[in-house]
């Protein structure tokens, strides 16, 4: 442990000796004006809830465009444009009731139409937004999905305040689905831009029409994103001006002990230190996801390599060594506590018995195998050190490749990666939000199965689960799908992070959330103090 808190030390102490020339943030203009800088730990390349976004993108979405509801750190809806909802007792019909006076940023009513008009562009066809998951469920969704149809028959504005969603089969996991990431568009801005154009249309450049408590004013590419309070926001915003600064994860963290940065999401690395620095508080939540390692179905069918690779990983290390501790292994991909049974397959790091695996099922050990992942962020890039490490050691000519997040998404479509770092999601609050990552029909770009992955005898368990209301059968079948799962290894599943805050203690009403795409849930109501 000791030999780990110097090395934190001195890549913090070498980070802030970088600082000179690093860009901060501004100041809001005006005397009483307020601004906060937060910390982006990625570059963001558009904003744009129809896209599958990384991780800064979804935080910097998360202040700009408001769903009907959000997820709270107990991973339970709590209400945004919709201030209540009700739900069928054969849990088949949904209806929110938006908020009385709920305005665009530009003065405009945000109205039931919009809902409509978003929810059918998620499953456009012709949009072919892979995040189109929650509303395969929906009356009418194959017929639309088939060219039948124009729109979601089962979607309707009843009036101008009203939504009903209706369900082709009860479905009592249907609000998990949506977890933050499915922020309502504005139909008077968007409205005449064909279905086909509009995953590429300008306005995702720089949103500037919010329903959200900011709106978009500049965005810096590589440097910042400026967003500023919406006037027109249905609850009073407590900061003017926010400042998302793009920075590695070491600069950041340096950044708090200059206070230049107010909000960070730290590694586990740098605890001690950021504890020791003064105005500055830590806070931490249980993550509702996990980091992982697509592992491309296309390039490894035999469920023996799969099994062989994560059984290479000395995962409880990672936790160890690159955590201290701060997380726990995960044998599966849902999450969610009642799903999940005691017998799994436990993966433990056994590499002699990982390499019997892979020579059995012929793998290839003088084929490079590249272990790709997007640089900047200490825990992973030291758990993707330890990764290489550990599959060298067995023999596997394993090589790292650093990449951009501009091109994660490219190479996943076109199947050019063997392993690759993948982080975040919101898998806690119920199994059907796993179903994305799993199932034959959402491989990527039609979902969020970025493995690639596809087994129709867990897509049949998936099925079975997602449709049944009594809890207790619920349960039984995904926890059979749980353990189809945990034999298939659809994912290299590192480990369930615990997810560290670190505040200025200028920053008032921070509440820690364990999704750290979702960090900026509560922004709205944080102040500042000078």
């Amino acid at each position: 442990m000791r030999s780990r808190t110097a090395a934190a030390a001195m890549a913090f102490g070498a980070a802030l000796a970088l600082l000179v020339g690093c860009s901060g943030g501004s100041s809001a203009g005006g005397d009483d004006a307020t601004s906060a800088n937060l910390h982006l730990y990625q570059k963001p390349v558009q904003f744009n809830p129809l896209a599958p976004g990384q991780g800064a993108e979804q935080l910097t979405m998360s202040l700009v465009y408001d769903g009907l509801f959000t997820m709270d750190p107990n991973f339970e809806p709590v209400p945004r444009l919709a201030e209540s909802w009700d739900v069928s007792e054969d849990a088949t019909t949904y209806t929110f009731n938006l908020r009385e006076g709920a305005t665009w940023s530009d003065g405009e009513p945000i109205t039931a139409e919009d809902v409509v008009f978003t929810y059918n562009l998620f499953a456009d066809p012709d949009v072919a937004s892979p995040n189109s998951a929650p509303f395969a469920g929906v009356v009418g969704y194959q017929e639309f999905r088939d060219g039948e149809a124009e729109e979601l028959a089962g979607l309707e504005a009843t009036d101008d305040q009203t939504i009903t969603i209706t369900l082709a089969e009860p479905a009592p996991g249907f609000l998990a689905l949506f977890g933050i990431g499915y922020g309502i568009l504005p139909e008077h801005v968007l409205g005449d831009v064909e279905p086909s154009a509009i995953m590429e249309h300008e306005f995702f450049d720089l949103p500037t029409v919010s329903s959200g408590p900011y709106t978009m004013s500049e965005f810096n590419v590589d440097q910042n994103v400026v967003l500023e309070a919406n006037p027109e926001y249905w609850t009073e915003v407590g900061i003017d001006t926010l400042y998302l600064q793009m920075l590695t994860s070491d600069v950041a963290t340096a950044q708090l002990a200059t206070g230049e940065i107010d909000t960070v999401q730290i590694s586990p690395q740098d605890l001690e230190t950021v504890e020791g620095l003064d105005g500055v508080s830590v806070s931490s939540a249980p993550s509702a996801g996990f980091l992982r390692m697509l592992v491309n179905f296309n390039n490894f069918e035999d469920e023996r390599i799969r099994q062989g690779l994560l059984q290479a990983i000395d995962r409880q290390g990672i936790i160890d060594g690159v955590l201290g501790g701060h997380g726990e292994v995960l044998n599966s991909t849902i999450m969610t506590p009642w799903a999940i049974p005691e017998d799994l397959e436990t993966y433990d790091y056994d590499p002699d018995a990982a390499k019997a695996l892979l020579e059995e099922a012929g793998f290839d050990f003088s084929e490079e195998l590249t272990v790709s992942w997007i640089p900047g962020t200490a825990d992973r890039d030291a758990a993707v050190q330890v990764v290489l490490e550990n599959l060298k050691a067995i023999g596997v000519n394993a090589v790292a490749n650093q990449i951009e997040a501009a091109n994660q998404l490219e190479l996943i479509e076109n199947s050019e990666y063997d392993l690759m770092v993948s982080g975040g999601g919101n898998y806690t609050p119920d199994p059907t939000v796993s179903a994305n990552a799993l199932r034959c029909d959402a491989v990527f770009p039609d979902g969020g199965n970025t493995s690639l992955f596809c087994d129709p005898e867990l897509d049949s368990l998936l099925d079975q689960g997602a449709v049944t209301a009594d809890e207790d059968e619920r349960a039984s079948i995904y926890q059979d799908a749980v353990r189809r799962d945990n034999e298939m290894v659809p994912y290299l599943w590192l480990y369930v992070p615990d997810t560290l805050w670190a505040t200025s203690d200028r920053i008032e009403g921070f509440v820690p959330h364990g999704d750290f795409a979702a960090g900026f849930w509560n922004a709205a109501e944080w102040t500042v103090t000078d």
